[in-house]
């Protein structure tokens, strides 16, 4: 199979005696078209002696020179096509032309990569001297004759390699500086990109604050109204179509309050904005709230609500609020996805860490857990024959997660398509709680 160009390792030689050139190319393997003179037996037994060594290989290209001026025009030819030599060999004293010294000095202006070797039959040229004329020192080498045949095969091959090494390194490394400016050019991509991002977002946080206040103010009157007219406040209506109509006022606009306030919420969350009233409370308080303010939601659906905590269950100190909030949200969600006849539990347990474990459990329709995330995030609302039949915006989820986070605990959402959904939230035990109080400047009872 033919050598491909790109695969030889070239290799140029300069001397000024055909012998020479000859028994270079024979040493190394290679064709040469100068023809072999007769004397050149006795000149390779004068150099190499009467030791052999296998061929090189076929993937080395030589090239011969008579004079220092013709090696480096083929230097030069060979740089511009792009196909260096990996070593030169030239002979110190080349009549009547320039001195080997003098052309492995041009040729390193050219080929700042080739390694130079120096050869002579003479010791009257000082290494130290040539290699301050032909810098750096570790690309250049002197060898004196007569050397033995293998010794200049191993030369030249070694030398290769290195050359084919250090190629590799450099072309290594400019790959390694190109990615490298991909990367920073896609880093300062990525951080311009974030920063406008989070512009958008507090855009998008503040126009939602301001329209949820704006939208809040005559909702609350509207509402106002209707409880008036449905409590008959100024006097009977005297009709009870206008009573159901300013109930149904007073329900839409309850509906849509919460709504308002669930966005202002998120957006204050997004914001940093949210402020914490942290204080220690009882987990059963809140449950009994909770309980007692939707237990007519439940009954008018046919939902039963069931209820349990461990006995002396610790303190949470937290805002307690919040957690009402996120208990009525995820309460609100389970009674209206369980079916009638179905079950909603809330329980609570310390775990064996000292973590406070609050989970709310349905036997409603439940979800693919595939959809779980979109569930959680802002008005993502699982696709559903089921899910379609209820209002909302797809808010509780997500509200309820960020607010749990917000109060420094974790939700977990398990959910099973027709099995039901149960939700954990863990928060600090009560060494959270006392580590709290003592921050707080109170001693805990």
């Amino acid at each position: 199979m033919k050598q491909e160009a790109d695969d030889l390792f070239r290799v140029l030689v300069a001397d000024d005696e055909q012998a020479m050139r000859q028994a270079y190319a024979d040493v190394l393997a290679v064709p040469c078209d100068d023809p072999k003179g007769a004397d050149l037996a006795d000149l390779e037994t004068e150099l190499f002696g009467k030791d052999s060594a296998e061929p090189y290989g076929s993937n080395l290209s030589l090239t011969v020179c008579r004079q220092g001026d013709e090696a480096l025009a083929a230097v030069r030819q060979a740089c511009s096509k792009g196909q260096p030599y990996s070593v030169a060999f030239l002979d110190v004293r080349m009549p009547p032309g320039p001195s080997g010294v003098e052309v492995a000095s041009e040729i390193r202006a050219i080929d700042p990569d080739i390694n130079l070797v120096l050869v002579t039959g003479y010791s009257d040229v000082d290494p130290r001297k040539i290699s301050e004329i032909v810098p750096p020192a570790e690309k250049l080498f002197y060898v004196t004759k007569p050397f033995h045949r293998m010794d200049l095969q191993q030369f030249a091959a070694a030398l290769t390699n290195k050359w084919a090494a250090e190629r590799d390194l450099q072309e290594a490394h400019r790959e390694l500086m190109r990615n490298y400016v991909k990367l920073e050019s896609a880093h300062h991509e990525l951080v311009d990109a974030k920063h406008r991002a989070e512009a958008a977002s507090r855009a998008k946080s503040e126009f939602l604050a301001n329209m949820s206040h704006e939208f809040r103010t005559p909702l609350n009157a509207i509402m106002g109204f209707g409880e008036i007219f449905r409590n008959e406040t100024l006097g009977p209506l005297g009709c009870d179509k206008y009573r159901e109509y300013a109930q149904d006022i007073v329900e839409g606009g309850s509906r849509l309050l919460q709504i308002i306030n669930d966005i202002l919420d998120l957006s204050d969350i997004e914001a940093e904005k949210m402020v914490l009233n942290e204080s220690g409370f009882s987990v059963r308080t809140v449950f009994d709230r909770v309980l007692a303010d939707l237990r007519n939601a439940a009954d008018a659906s046919g939902v039963r609500l069931e209820a349990g905590m461990d006995a002396g269950l610790p303190e949470l100190w937290t805002d307690e609020r919040r957690l009402n909030q996120i208990l009525v949200n995820l309460l609100s969600n389970a009674i209206r996805f369980t079916p009638s006849g179905g079950t909603v539990s809330l329980t609570a347990h310390q775990d064996a860490a000292g973590d406070i474990e609050i989970s709310l459990r349905d036997n409603g329709v439940g979800m693919c857990p595939a959809h779980v995330e979109t569930a959680l995030e802002p008005f993502g609302q699982v696709d559903g024959g089921f899910d379609r039949k209820h209002e909302g915006l797809g808010l509780g989820l997500p509200l309820s997660r960020s607010l749990t986070d917000r109060l420094g605990g974790t939700l977990c959402l398990e959910s099973e398509l027709g099995a039901g959904t149960t939700v954990t939230l863990r928060f600090p035990g009560h060494t959270v709680v006392a580590d709290h109080r003592l921050h707080e400047g109170q001693l805990p009872g």
